[in-house]
């Protein structure tokens, strides 16, 4: 028998995980006004200065729309297990309130991700093989869920906020070709080491 300390097989053993959103295709991410336009971005009107917010209500409403796609994904993502989303980077494109982010990266951080499933098939009917590859199904999933709630959005054109009903569908990609915008890695994770009966580290 070992003695002195031993670790607690039950402890946590948190899992990082980065992923990364390409958003350039427009036929993918539509940049018109429409109910799929808006891309995926945390931020909404109030992450803007004053001389940066949107200039239309047109553009209020594809904000509001990217920001409750990030809401969903956030969402999906929590259902799987507690986690908490970290180290946000949107690209230099969304630099106002009228532009739409092309890439959109942030790590996912679980406590323990022993709990998220490493097998299945995704929603272009592929095989899920690691818990990295069902992480992505989960958020291509996100992104295309369809989805209609009140939010807050800025008319620019009468410099107002308004409690509106918006509604973000998914955008003109297959599943396959969402699946294809996101990208999901295994960053870090944390495993416990143990040791048998002899002693040894296992």
């Amino acid at each position: 028998m070992p003695s002195g300390f031993q670790q607690d097989s039950n402890q946590l053993a948190p899992g990082f995980y980065r992923v990364v959103l390409t958003m350039t295709n427009t036929t993918y991410y539509p940049t018109a006004d429409s109910d799929d336009n808006g891309g995926v971005t945390p931020n909404s009107s109030d992450s803007f200065s004053t001389a940066n917010l949107p200039t239309t209500l047109a553009k209020g409403k594809a904000r509001a729309r990217g920001n409750m796609r990030f809401r969903n994904i956030v969402n999906q993502l929590s259902g799987l297990a507690d986690c908490q989303v970290l180290d946000i980077e949107v690209d230099s494109d969304e630099s106002n309130g009228d532009a739409q982010a092309t890439t959109l990266a942030f790590t996912v951080k679980y406590d323990r991700d022993a709990f998220i499933p490493a097998t299945g098939t995704d929603i272009a009917s592929g095989s899920i093989t690691s818990k990295a590859l069902y992480i992505k199904n989960e958020i291509a999933k996100a992104i295309r869920l369809s989805t209609t709630a009140n939010a807050r959005v800025y008319n620019g054109a009468t410099g107002t906020d308004n409690m509106l009903s918006i509604t973000a569908t998914h955008t003109g990609a297959t599943a396959s070709q969402t699946l294809g915008t996101v990208a999901v890695t295994q960053i870090d994770g944390t495993e416990l080491t143990t040791a048998d009966s002899s002693g040894d580290a296992e």
